[in-house]
């Protein structure tokens, strides 16, 4: 088999395929990776390919602290970096290290459908929050954690994806990050916040990241370069409260091996600190900021009426509404017709709604994605004329 035909998703001759969220392999920064790796082995020898220690390689480390000191307004330093596998990873560990059997896990709803996945190997039991165009309602989340206490459970933690959303591509308005991060303190309620998004920002800068509005909450920053760098390498690293990157740390996963990815984070750690890595994200921004811009268009352009959705200012997706008495579930078949896929809106939500889909557009040029826009256009009205 060859490393081509060995990724993960397989896509269908001539079908333009809007479900996968992944970054185009045309945009893999391969000769930078591959010079990265060559000064790795030449400059680090056999250091980095042995066991890693329990926080990750300094090199990284020490370059994601000056990243994060000089664009969050954060004093961090390489001892306050922990790296990790990538975010799937992370939130596992994190599930495994600070939720016992039985806790509830928050979750917006609708949110990230694989992180559900993730959240449901566990023995816990998950609560939805309501979501809406200013992000995660912090009201129902407030309300939802004492109603919970009243019952006899423990709300253990929060899994949130506060800047540019998936599904939705919303950011968590700033007067509700401020009031979650302290109803957090408050509560004793650990926020994991998933941040993969943030490098990813086309209209101005991303929001300040939860963690860093104050890093004495109980908040978990999971990052990772599966977005904005390259999946295969499965590095990530998350940033906490001193104790709670201790407890991370410290887990039988991590005591058994060290860091979990050792010789594809110090090749990560290389390229940041060799400029590499801004070169990259400039070059990723400009080519999403550009077929971001070219589905919304042909959206506008084709959609029936009755379709309507928020332009993200970041990220990967468009959480598309669908005309009333229409279901995600129902347009499958017509758009499997019509050549086209996205992800049901259902498999993002703790209660089956499934009014929306979503639409990635990182994958595809801009032509390709005005396509599968006008497709996937011609599916809905075929599934109304069916169910007229």
């Amino acid at each position: 088999m060859t490393a081509a035909a060995a990724t993960q998703n397989e896509l269908r001759p001539g079908f333009v395929e809007l479900a996968y969220g992944e970054p185009d392999p045309r945009l893999l920064p391969v000769d930078a990776v591959w010079r990265a790796a060559a000064r790795t082995l030449a400059e680090g020898g056999s250091a980095a390919i042995a066991y890693g220690s329990a926080q990750g390689p300094s090199i990284l480390r020490g370059a994601l602290a000056a990243r994060m000191s000089a664009h969050e307004g954060v004093a961090v330093g390489a001892d306050d970096v922990v790296v990790t596998g990538g975010n799937s990873q992370a939130l596992d560990q994190a599930l495994t290290v600070f939720a016992e059997p039985g806790d509830s896990v928050l979750v917006e709803s609708p949110t990230y459908n694989l992180a559900l996945l993730t959240i449901g190997d566990h023995p816990v039991e998950v609560a939805g929050l309501p979501h809406d165009e200013g992000g995660l309602d912090v009201e129902a989340c407030a309300a939802t954690v004492h109603a919970l206490r009243a019952q006899g459970r423990r709300p253990c933690l929060l899994y949130t994806v506060p800047t540019y959303h998936n599904p939705t591509g919303v950011c968590l308005r700033e007067d509700r990050r401020a009031a979650l991060v302290a109803l957090a303190a408050a509560e004793d309620l650990i926020l994991v916040e998933d941040d993969v998004y943030r490098e990813l920002a086309y209209d101005g800068e991303a929001p300040p990241a939860l963690w860093s509005l104050d890093p004495d909450a109980p908040v978990l920053r999971l990052g990772t370069f599966s977005k904005s760098l390259a999946p295969g390498l499965r590095v990530g690293w998350l940033t906490g409260r001193a104790d709670l990157r201790a407890r991370f740390a410290a887990a039988g996963m991590i005591e058994s091996g060290g860091c979990p990815s050792q010789f594809a984070a110090t090749v990560a750690g290389e390229l940041l600190a060799s400029g590499e890595y801004d070169s990259h994200i400039a070059t990723l921004r400009a080519a999403y900021r550009s077929r971001r811009d070219a589905l919304v268009t042909a959206l506008r352009e084709h959609a029936p009426p009755g379709c309507d959705f928020v332009v993200p200012r970041g990220g990967y997706f468009i959480w598309l509404g669908l005309p009333a008495r229409l279901t995600s579930r129902v347009l499958v078949t017509h758009a499997d017709r019509r050549r086209v896929s996205f992800i049901p809106g259902g498999r993002f939500s703790t209660s089956g709604g499934d009014t929306h889909l979503r639409l990635a557009f990182s994958l595809y040029d801009e032509a390709t994605l005005a396509e599968g826009a006008r497709r996937l256009a011609a599916a809905i009205r075929d599934a109304q004329r069916a169910s007229a």
